[in-house]
């Protein structure tokens, strides 16, 4: 039997008490009342201003929240959000990474693993790139022998990353999510988003 997920509801009103913190390398986070009750919303945008966020006080939302509070304040964690004065709706990925928990949404967004493998297929070319120019400066000649065992570390590495990246996403279409998948769709759900594979409106992870 699946175990069963987070309680995730549907928080409906106006933004009030709108604070925005920067976490550094991080990103943003903002915490705001919401019909009575306080949330907090974690962003890895680093490029919005603290100060001029992406809202504003007395916008109408709408929220798909964990129901739990999750701070000593009694904050609750905002796992989606939709600003009904433009339309825009914010999902959180970036915020569930480094954690385990089992109210955990996807780390990676839906349909961008591939930007994840360039990411890596670009920064092991630069190694193997940064070698050869070392090599090639110092004037020590690098034999096929070391080459061949830099390169196979270097394919070992984007083999172990992407090839579970690649199943993972396949067994989500196959019909055979994660639970942090699992959560993703019940979020997905609770703000009538359609699929997480298959949006019926412009999403944008935060």
């Amino acid at each position: 039997m699946a175990a069963e997920l987070p309680d995730i509801q549907r928080v409906e009103g106006r933004l009030k008490k709108l604070t925005a913190k920067s976490l550094y390398k991080r990103g943003n986070a903002y915490s705001f009342d919401v019909d009575g009750q306080s949330m907090w919303f974690l962003t890895n945008e680093r490029s919005w201003n603290p100060t001029s966020p992406f809202l504003a006080e007395g916008d109408r939302v709408e929220l798909a929240v964990l129901d739990t509070p999750l701070t000593p304040t009694g904050e609750r964690w905002v796992y989606a959000l939709r600003n009904l004065e433009d339309d825009g709706v914010y999902i959180a990925h970036f915020a569930w990474q480094g954690t385990s928990e089992p109210y955990a949404a996807t780390r990676i967004p839906p349909g961008s693993e591939h930007r994840y493998v360039l990411a890596l297929t670009a920064l092991l070319m630069a190694i193997l790139g940064m070698g050869a120019c070392m090599g090639a400066v110092t004037g020590t000649a690098t034999n096929s022998e070391s080459w061949l065992f830099l390169g196979g570390l270097c394919v070992g590495a984007w083999l172990l990353f992407a090839v579970p990246l690649y199943i993972t996403r396949w067994r989500w279409k196959a019909g055979f999510p994660t639970r942090r998948q699992r959560v993703t769709e019940a979020v997905y759900r609770c703000l009538d988003l359609g699929s997480p594979l298959a949006p019926n409106r412009p999403v944008r992870a935060v």
